[in-house]
């Protein structure tokens, strides 16, 4: 019997140091969840820093302030207390001899005590020098309106016309003040360094129009010139001719600038100042209002083909005039028929017309070009006109009156050819023009 107990107490041993053996080997394996220590505790803080200590080490420093031994949870609160008044202090915006008074809190500016608490962490025991942060778009609003006096708009260059010649008023740089350059000279340094007078930054601002792109533009010769003459006995026409040419007197055509002969003219109305005069009309020459102006639009066309600018709209007349060679017309009718050409060139395009007794003669003024301009024609055919008799019981009977003496009409090409300072030759087509003939009229007496 005594060995019987003897064996029960050694298996009821065995079973606790079992027990025992499980319990301490559990224990072992769940050393992922220690007992939590002073060191270890709340692992972050509620900004995602990670801290090792909840007490900030000894020798701690931002700047002049010490945080040696300061709760962390109370850190932020004292650092923003330390920068409270550094930032309300005064400080002086300074432009030559003007100053303007700010503080940094005034223009959006902080300290950054996330920043400044990373820094504790990851060198602690160490002294650190303070980080600012600045609302950018506030700064800005801020200093544009304070140092608004400081900024000086660009002068761009310009030019008038006097006597003939481009005299230039040359463009003035402007300034402004760089607030981002200043925003970031205060960023960038320790609030206890931001120095209390700080120098306002400035950057030129050049004007859009430059004195150079004004010199560029300036004309320095005549490119082309023609002149043509008329009766001066005939006062209503050579009066509506001295009009036409006056509207077109010191018109200035910029690069790509397109002319309107209808445009700068106007309409031909007595209302206008135009008289009577003769014009065609259905292939006769008919008393209409404006008779003359034709002979300004054609006097143009002849310049302007001497001087190589762009045509953009020409029309000859329906019949032979007298004052241009065939082929070099450009007939006008206000609103419906137009003379247009374009300065194609690089530079300034200035118009002058002169009427002197029996002369018409227009000038297009220019850049200076190596080139020569000169016009080919060739007819290719002619055409007869017919005698017309018309019955005028105003005369008496047998009587004859030549009341319009006939043209003939003509098929005639054109072209223009430029030469270049080589010896080079373009040719370019004109046109193949036609003009009806113009029939003779009898006037006879019944």
């Amino acid at each position: 019997m005594k060995i019987k107990y003897l064996e029960k107490v050694r298996l009821r041993d065995l079973f606790f140091a079992g027990v025992l053996f499980l319990l301490i080997l559990i224990n072992g394996c769940n050393s992922s969840n220690p007992v939590p220590d002073k060191l270890s505790e709340d692992a972050q803080d509620s900004n995602g820093v990670e801290i090792t200590n909840r007490i900030i080490s000894t020798g701690t420093k931002i700047d002049d302030l010490d945080l040696s031994g300061t709760p962390l949870p109370e850190a932020t609160v004292k650092i923003e207390n330390w920068a409270k008044d550094k930032l309300e202090e005064t400080r002086v915006l300074l432009y030559n001899d003007t100053e303007i008074p700010v503080t940094l809190s005034d223009i959006g500016v902080k300290v950054d005590t996330q920043k400044i608490i990373e820094k504790t962490q990851i060198s602690p025991g160490t002294a650190q020098p303070s980080v600012l942060k600045v609302d950018s778009s506030i700064a800005s609003q801020e200093l544009q309106e304070k140092l608004k006096k400081f900024n000086r708009p660009a002068k761009d260059a310009s030019y008038k016309i006097e006597n003939d010649a481009v005299v230039i008023q040359p463009g003035e740089s402007g300034r402004t003040v760089d607030v981002e350059s200043l925003i970031n000279q205060i960023q960038e340094v320790p609030l206890s360094d931001v120095p209390a007078r700080i120098v306002i930054p400035m950057v030129e601002v050049p004007p859009a129009v430059t004195t150079e792109s004004v010199k560029a533009l300036a004309f320095d010769a005549v490119i082309g010139e023609f002149s043509t003459n008329f009766l001066v006995e005939e006062k209503n026409r050579s009066a509506n001719l001295t009009a036409a040419a006056k509207a077109l007197d010191g018109k200035a055509l910029l690069p790509g600038e397109t002319l309107s002969f209808n445009e700068k003219v106007g309409p031909r109305e007595p209302e206008t100042g135009y008289k009577e005069a003769y014009i065609i009309v259905n292939g006769e020459y008919v008393q209409g209002t404006g008779g003359g102006v034709c002979q300004v639009s054609s006097t143009l066309y002849n310049a302007v083909l001497l001087s190589d600018l762009e045509i953009v709209e020409r029309k000859p007349h329906a019949v032979v005039v007298s004052y241009v060679p065939t082929g070099q017309d450009a007939t006008v009718n206000y609103p419906n028929i137009d003379f247009k050409f374009k300065n194609n060139t690089s530079s300034l395009v200035y118009l002058r017309t002169e009427v002197k007794p029996g002369v018409l003669t227009v000038r297009i003024m220019g850049k200076k070009r190596d080139k020569t301009v000169r016009i080919e024609r060739q007819v290719e055919r002619e055409i007869p006109y017919k005698t017309e008799r018309r019955l005028d019981p105003k005369l008496r009977k047998g009587q004859v009156l030549r009341e319009q003496a006939g043209s003939k009409g003509i098929i005639v090409n054109t072209w223009q050819i430029v030469r270049d300072g080589t010896g080079s030759e373009t040719k370019k087509f004109l046109g193949r023009d036609l003009y009806a003939p113009t029939n003779r009229i009898l006037r006879v007496g019944t």
